[in-house]
């Protein structure tokens, strides 16, 4: 198990050997294949002006390859452990950092985005999956330590870039803040982000309704996806979701 009070303090912790060296290529060509998909599907132009590219927006919607990664046990198990049993999958994002090029998301920010506040519990954790070494040279994420804790954008601050093998995980607090670094290296760097939330908070984009009821009834992974905590489009359809769950149960 991770040390939770080592994590509810500097807001991350690293949890190493999650994928594997043949996973991790596989993972890469799936991304380089559902990045030139939605390059096409919106335009290389436009995608600059919105600052998006570089970034493959939910590609579990492309490949059910990517769902995989929702359901790893040992995964799920930390998440409980900070979130609770009742969580949802806020998005699935993958940033690729380019050599020599300022990515968008070099800039600090939280992935609970324009809020100041603190909570006494966590309202959202993110699972990165590093899918290369992360260091300073490639442009690691970098943390600010403990902000996770403080309300607005400390004055006064020490950051930290994590030096992490790739196929480990970095867990972090969805308050805290963070940034992708400057790739300085000859390679690109890969990740994959996910924000799970307690499900009183928005997904980034409506999986059930992007999936078209697709893993609907596949419990647990309807439950992370959103199909057991989605807004009901009338008081009929509130109703009759409670009923059919009451005579199912």
């Amino acid at each position: 198990m991770i040390n939770l009070k080592e994590f509810n303090k500097k807001g991350y912790t690293i949890i190493k050997d999650i994928l594997s060296f043949n996973e991790i290529n596989i993972l890469k060509q799936k991304l380089n294949d559902i990045q030139t998909i939605q390059i096409n599907e919106f335009g290389q132009n436009k995608l600059q002006k919105i600052n998006e590219l570089g970034s493959v927006r939910c590609p579990l919607l492309y490949d059910d390859y990517f769902l995989d990664l929702l359901t790893i046990p040992q995964i799920m198990e930390y998440v409980e452990s900070i979130l609770g049993d009742y969580y949802i999958l806020s998005l699935q994002n993958s940033i690729i950092i380019e050599p020599s090029k300022i990515h968008h998301q070099s800039f600090y920010h939280r992935d609970i985005i324009h809020q100041n506040f603190t909570s006494s519990k966590p309202l959202g954790v993110n699972v990165y999956f590093c899918l290369d070494d992360y260091n300073e040279k490639n442009g690691g994420t970098t943390f600010i330590p403990g902000s996770h804790l403080i309300e607005s954008f400390p004055l006064d601050y020490q950051e930290k870039c994590p030096k992490v093998k790739a196929g480990s995980v970095i867990l972090f607090n969805s308050m805290i803040y963070h940034k992708a670094g400057y790739n300085t290296s000859d390679n690109y760097r890969y990740g994959i982000n996910h924000m799970y939330v307690l499900p009183f908070i928005k997904q980034q984009i409506n999986l059930p309704l992007a999936l078209n009821g697709k893993h609907s009834q596949d419990f647990p992974l309807n439950k992370i996806l959103g199909y057991l905590s989605k807004e009901y489009n009338n008081v009929l359809d509130f109703r009759q979701t409670r009923y059919n769950k009451l005579i199912n149960e």
